[in-house]
């Protein structure tokens, strides 16, 4: 048997394994001619696409004159620009938004292919740019439809920039603004714009200045001084950006006084309201979308503060995070001439009011959200305040605004409590859960050798309105307040009492005798705006009183009759009882018809003798006012213990 010594022939190679050496070959040959293709793409040839793409960018015509590189073939190569025309856009009316001369572009060719264009060089010639914003904020450098930035960022590119020739006009009718002027880049002075015109119609001007921007490294720290002077507003600003020109990450400290703050918010846009004259500095950070207040202090009027606080974005929303702390504050300054102007106004028309004009319509904050922690050593009022120091925590949460931990220090008691309003829907809605403790009578009335004691109260009201009165005064809910533990001049407890025998007896005999106080309770339910006694009792060492009748918070009118009787006998009675009028702010009193006093004498009693006699006889030409028939005792525990639940 013969065995073959020719090995047998290997399996022939499948065709994918022929064919791959020559994919590899024809890959490798398409990616350097795409390469080649790149490093000498006719720039030229792209003239029209640039055009189109930009006027569909912008939502306005873009024409560009020529387009050149300087080089045969580079991955970098310098790009020149020239005759580039882009109109204004339709809203804006005729003209040109920007006109260029000449500019130069170093363009990254691989940064193109990934889709971005950051040019590293750039040198600009000849050229005017027109920047438009309306009143309602719509400007001509957002195209519309365009999105908010986000916080990310990839950086600073540009290492040389020289601008030469160039005039920068900016109307900015949402500010107020209208300046023009030159803008130079140079390696000698780097950064300088200086351009006049007007802010708020004043006289204005703004400089911008900055560091060199040749052969730098971009991302390095970027030194740069802003200022705007005008009658209207005196602000300055020194920091460093985190890289040249890099608008949207720095810190800076910024001084500034104006007016009022209403036109320092013109500048930054952070939805500030009218005030007294404001001087301030600050220190502050910005990074992408959020401001970082590091520290802020200075004045409003005669008001003092210092605070920091943290203002970030959240899609549309704004978030505050702040913590405010007044050496001294007078509400008065948080509102401009104006403004004050209007409240004098509005008080010369409808008189003078307790229930304070303040708005609390939520409409024009809907985006906004944040906690304000608040603080104030000294209140301050040029008519006067019972208030000494005021501090709390105010939130804010989708048109729900709740000031929470109040603290309010009065001359001798505070009040704390809270205060909610909410304007998620329908009309706003006050809430008011409001307590006193500390108080005294002597300091409440001012009258301390006619009644003394300490007060208590609590306050819970809900209604509806744009203002704090307008809601007050269709709110339901209750108002009391209580004292105990007090005195009372004994003359008054007679009158009190009705006792005329008694009360000219004493005004004669003993005019600064006093009797204790029991209790004086002051218990009044609220419906609709309306505040009836529930009840209202008064009760002394020689008299107990009730009272009845209302008082319109609408108007803050006041119609309450107090009727009492005497716990000793009174041989003679007076005819009429006790009557309470005016307003809240300013009360009258009246005893029989004779008009209001504030201190019973002897002689104001002995008016009231005639009639009361006349009455006791049965000769009176009129009949008096059927008093409230008073019991003979008033529960004090139990009232004062209702009135506080």
């Amino acid at each position: 048997m013969t065995i073959s010594e020719n090995p047998p022939l290997p399996a022939p190679l499948p065709r994918w394994r022929r064919l791959l050496p020559r994919i590899a070959i024809a890959l490798a040959a398409s990616v350097a001619i795409l390469l080649l293709a790149l490093g000498a793409f006719p720039v030229g040839l792209a003239r029209g696409l640039v055009e189109k793409r930009l006027s569909s960018a912008l939502h306005t015509h873009v024409a560009v004159g020529s387009i050149t590189r300087d080089s045969v073939f580079s991955y970098a190569p310098v790009v020149s620009v020239r005759d580039v025309r882009i109109a204004q856009p339709t809203w804006v009316g005729a003209g040109d938004f920007v006109r260029v001369g000449s500019a130069s572009l170093r363009v990254p060719v691989f940064g193109l292919l990934f889709g971005t264009f950051r040019p590293d060089r750039v040198a600009l010639d000849g050229a005017r740019i027109v920047l438009v914003r309306d009143a309602k904020g719509r400007a001509n450098w957002k195209p519309e439809g365009s999105k908010p930035a986000t916080g990310d960022s990839t950086g600073p590119s540009l290492s040389d920039l020289t601008v030469t020739n160039t005039q920068i006009e900016l109307r900015d009718a949402k500010r107020g603004l209208i300046v023009a002027g030159p803008l130079t880049v140079d390696a000698a002075r780097g950064l300088r714009f200086s351009g006049k015109g007007s802010f708020l119609d004043t006289p204005a001007t703004l400089d911008l200045t900055g560091g060199r921007i040749t052969g730098i490294d971009p991302a390095a720290p970027y030194p740069f001084a802003a200022s705007i002077i005008s009658p209207a507003l005196h602000m300055t600003a020194k920091g460093v950006m985190d890289g040249v020109l890099d608008t949207r990450h720095f810190k800076a400290d910024i001084a500034a006084r104006a007016p009022t703050l209403k036109n320092i918010d013109r500048i930054i846009e952070a939805g500030l309201f009218g005030t007294q004259a404001v001087a301030i500095t600050a220190a502050v950070r910005h990074e992408g979308r959020d401001w970082y207040v590091d520290r802020i202090g200075g004045s409003i009027g005669r008001s003092r503060f210092t605070g920091v606080a943290t203002v970030r974005k959240i899609d549309i929303r704004t978030a505050i995070d702040a913590r405010i702390h007044a050496t001294q504050l007078d509400f008065d300054d948080l509102a401009d001439a104006k403004g004050q102007a209007a409240s004098q106004q509005r008080r010369a028309a409808i008189g003078p009011r307790v229930l304070p004009p303040t708005r609390i319509n939520l409409s024009k904050l809907w985006k906004t959200d944040g906690t304000i922690r608040f603080s104030v050593d000294r209140v301050l009022s040029k008519g006067g305040t019972v208030f000494r120091s005021l501090s709390g925590t105010l939130s804010l949460d989708h048109k729900l605004l709740t000031v929470s931990n109040v603290v309010a220090t009065l001359a001798n008691g505070r009040m704390t409590g809270a205060v909610r309003v909410d304007h998620r829907t329908g009309r706003p809605k006050l809430a008011v859960d409001l307590r006193l403790a500390g108080l005294t009578l002597e300091e409440l009335i001012g009258k301390p050798d006619l009644v003394g004691g300490q007060v208590r109260g609590h306050i819970v009201l809900r209604g509806q309105g744009d203002t704090v009165r307008e809601a007050l005064s269709h709110s339901s809910g209750k108002a009391a307040i209580v004292a105990t533990e007090g005195h009372v001049k004994r003359i008054v407890a007679d009158v009190l009492g009705q006792n005329l025998s008694g009360a000219v007896a004493h005004a004669i005999e003993g005019p600064s005798q006093q009797v204790p106080l029991r209790c004086l309770v002051a218990n009044f339910r609220a419906d609709r705006g309306v505040l009836v006694p529930h009840p209202l009792g008064i009760d002394t060492g020689n008299s107990v009183g009730r009272g009845a009748g209302r008082i319109v918070l609408d108007g803050e009118r006041i119609d309450v009759t107090l009727s009492g009787t005497s716990k000793s006998r009174a041989l003679l009675r007076i005819a009429d009882p006790i009557k309470l009028g005016g307003t809240l702010s300013a009360p009258t009193v009246s005893i029989a018809g004779t008009g209001s006093t504030a201190k019973p004498t002897a002689g104001s009693l002995l008016k009231v003798f005639g009639r009361s006699l006349g009455q006791a006889l049965g000769i009176a030409k009129t009949p008096p006012d059927i008093p409230i028939p008073p019991p003979a005792t008033f529960g004090c525990a139990s009232a004062v213990a209702e009135a506080l639940r």
